[in-house]
């Protein structure tokens, strides 16, 4: 083991002594988890399946935000992880108010680290923003009873996508698809629905104060495209890209470095 790998173990014993240093607003930036993040279940037996628009979605969302503030160690992006708020809550013996599972969330001020779960009264402070990506088994539960519990914890931002059914539109019981919320007066507080704006090429988006980004859902387009959820960025004028999109033009670029060594190759022979 090298000095500097022992001089890492010896800091790392000094910050658990310590106890685990705060965010600007207060929140835990602890490195590790918590006693109770270990001990609580981070997955149920039966996990519920997804359609492809749902799970696009939520690939989607969780790789644009994820490097949207890549290398930030005070910015943890989370997906489909158990959020639990009460600490009263035991599965067999207080089986009330259970966690809620976000599609997509963000919270600003923790330790950006590997979680099995996250534990709101360990971090310090509920997500930021949380997405929930609707699917037809969870259409009710998304949209009627989890702002409720959102709001109850004091998350600030509140979106709701609902994709339809798998070559469906979206149902008429939640229109548009695609709906912004903001909370007033605190945890227990209100959803208020945010407006919706004009984007660049037409498109009608809702901005997301806590993200600094648009969301809006792309009417049409090139497959894989059509109808899907898209994050624009207002200070840089442009839309966040897909993995889908990164591919491409990774290929692309590929492509034309090749195009130009061939031609560079044919010029050197003459």
């Amino acid at each position: 083991m090298t000095e500097a790998m022992l001089e890492s173990f010896r800091s790392a014993r000094a910050l658990d002594a310590a106890g685990p240093p705060r965010a600007a607003n207060g929140a835990s930036l602890r490195w590790t988890p918590g006693p109770d993040e270990r001990r609580l279940p981070s997955c149920e037996d039966d996990p519920v399946p997804q359609n492809t628009r749902q799970a696009v979605a939520i690939v989607d969302g969780f790789n644009c935000l994820s490097r949207r503030w890549q290398g930030r160690p005070d910015v943890f992006v989370g997906t489909d992880q158990f959020l639990y708020w009460d600490p009263a809550y035991n599965a067999k013996t207080n089986p009330k108010n259970p966690p809620a599972a976000p599609d997509v969330y963000v919270a600003f001020g923790v330790a950006n680290r590997h979680r099995s779960s996250y534990v709101v009264w360990e971090e310090g402070k509920p997500p930021d923003f949380v997405l929930e990506v609707v699917s037809p088994s969870s259409r009710r539960r998304d949209a009627k009873e989890k702002p409720g519990i959102y709001a109850k914890i004091g998350v600030p931002e509140f979106f709701l996508y609902d994709p339809g059914d798998e070559g469906e539109p979206a149902p008429a019981g939640i229109e548009p698809a695609l709906l912004g919320f903001e909370l007033r007066g605190g945890s227990g507080g209100k959803y208020r629905p945010l407006p919706k704006e004009r984007l660049p090429g037409g498109a009608v988006g809702t901005r997301s104060k806590v993200l600094g980004l648009c969301l809006c859902v792309q009417r049409s387009g090139p497959a894989p495209l059509d109808g899907s959820l898209r994050w624009y960025d207002p200070a840089a004028g442009e839309f966040l890209q897909t993995h889908h999109q990164l591919a491409a033009a990774k290929q692309q670029a590929e492509a034309r470095v090749a195009e130009l060594e061939a031609l560079v190759e044919k010029m050197r022979r003459g």
